[in-house]
């Protein structure tokens, strides 16, 4: 699986320098004292250049043992991914945004990364202040609005 990782890193290392590249060459930077339309590719592409260097550091060194998807209830914790986004999707015009992301962050942790029901809870919670804070109050972003928030 690690070597994966590394080919993702690599593959995302090359497009932030393309990125970056066109953000200089073809773009502007700045433009009388302003930043230019390539300012902001510019700033997502270095962090893109660094986060995949991050992912190749990380998943250094040799495989870990191979897991068959079909053998026990490997194939279990996919599935439960998955009906989990399903109900999230479902669920997210008609709960809100904020509640959705709770209930999903705190389902997540409680069924597929078998948390601790005060972690689990905690962090769906911080979560969804998060959430409302930054998109709701800084940002202004209007989202579906449920019987909570």
């Amino acid at each position: 699986m690690k070597s994966w990782q590394r080919t993702a890193g690599a593959f995302l290392l090359i497009v932030s320098g393309v990125v970056i590249q066109q953000s200089v060459w073809v773009l502007r930077l700045f433009d009388r004292g302003q930043p230019g339309s390539g300012f902001m590719p510019f700033g997502l592409g270095v962090i893109l250049a660094m986060l995949s260097t991050l992912i190749i550091l990380t998943h250094w060194g040799p495989d870990e043992k191979r897991v068959r998807f079909w053998e026990g209830k490997a194939w279990l914790r996919p599935l439960l991914a998955i009906v989990i986004m399903g109900a999230y999707v479902i669920a997210f015009d008609d709960l809100g945004a904020v509640t959705s992301v709770v209930i999903l962050v705190t389902a997540w942790l409680l069924i597929l990364e078998k948390k601790r029901v005060v972690v689990a809870a905690g962090t769906g919670l911080l979560t969804g202040l998060v959430v409302y804070l930054v998109f709701e109050r800084l940002l202004m972003t209007p989202f579906p609005r449920g019987f909570l928030f």
